[in-house]
């Protein structure tokens, strides 16, 4: 019990449990240690004197990564052991991937409920873009390694404003990006959400302004409705993302944000807090749109902290 406790707190790289010990067996261990999030992709290997199929067929439904009966050979062990921490370093790097790209708490629910989380479904969602505005002139003026490490800086802090509020980073778009609020996971507020991480952005384009003396500007555009969202593409390589009318307008929706405005369209406006204020704007009219779209402006220097309360 003592180990199981210290496992939870501190995981191994690797488990090697024998079938047969006192007070709990093997089996009854492996359950447990896979049941627990803080060690279920912990790789187990089960040892056992029993060399019935039976067995066997136990541990690996119960999660062991192999079976190996007693008594053992010293090489075929070590082959084994080397083989599944293999195993567990090139999950490991995928989860990263993973990570980068979502909010912890959906991250888990991704590894954990895929086919929950990773199937194409039509869901309400709010789809947010970023463009930024004269970086092509700036990055004339830099090398390009300076170039990179700019957009780098930056990339990471837009990405860490998209994560604090429960989004989701679809894709890079050159020097923009594209977020979803509201998949793989959604929240009763995800436009809220949406231009708590936009207001955010900007205060982080504000803040890059100061440190580097770059005067980079940044439009963001923010739609909300329904989507086709999940894995699309070939057998070979798919990407999670979303197609649909919504994220046509929030690029379009994008490309009207001049300065560092935040341009939203009415479906958003009309699901925000009452604590966001936001500019009722002219009807625009938008490529690819027969009819002129309401749109709004959300009003600069708001410092929300709504969803964060919420969150605790």
């Amino acid at each position: 019990m003592k180990a199981l406790s210290s496992a939870e707190t501190d995981p191994p790289d690797l488990v090697l449990l024998d079938v047969i010990m006192p007070r709990l067996d093997g089996l009854e261990v492996l359950h447990v240690l896979k049941q627990r999030p803080q060690t279920a992709d912990v790789p187990v290997l089960l040892l056992t004197i029993d060399r019935s199929e039976e067995i066997t067929l136990r541990g690996l439904w119960a999660g062991a990564d192999d079976v190996i009966q007693k008594p053992v050979n010293n090489e075929l062990l070590l082959a084994k052991v080397e083989a599944a921490l293999q195993r567990k370093k090139k999950i490991d790097q995928l989860k990263g991937i993973i990570r980068r790209h979502l909010d912890p708490s959906i991250a888990y629910k991704v590894l954990h409920q895929p086919e929950n989380t990773l199937s194409l479904v039509r869901t309400h969602l709010a789809v947010l873009f970023t463009d930024l505005r004269g970086f092509t002139e700036v990055s004339e003026q830099l090398d390009p390694e300076q170039t990179a490490n700019l957009l780098n800086r930056l990339f990471e802090e837009l990405v860490r404003c998209v994560l604090r509020y429960g989004g989701t980073l679809d894709k890079f778009l050159g020097d923009g990006l594209m977020a979803l609020f509201g998949a793989p996971v959604s929240y009763p507020d995800n436009e809220t959400r949406a231009v708590c991480a936009a207001l955010e952005m900007v205060q982080t384009l504000e803040q890059l302004d100061s440190e580097t003396d770059q005067n980079l500007d940044m439009g963001i555009g923010i739609s909300s409705g329904e989507v086709v969202v999940g894995p699309l593409g070939s057998s070979m390589r798919a990407n999670y993302t979303a197609i649909g009318d919504t994220v046509n307008v929030a690029a379009r929706l994008t490309a009207l944000a001049s300065g560092r405005q935040i341009i939203i369209s009415e479906a958003v406006a009309k699901r925000l807090d009452s604590q966001v204020k936001v500019e009722k704007l002219p009807p625009a009219k938008l490529k690819g749109k027969r009819n002129p779209l309401q749109i709004y402006r959300v009003l600069p220097g708001q410092k929300l902290d709504i969803v964060m309360r919420r969150k605790t």
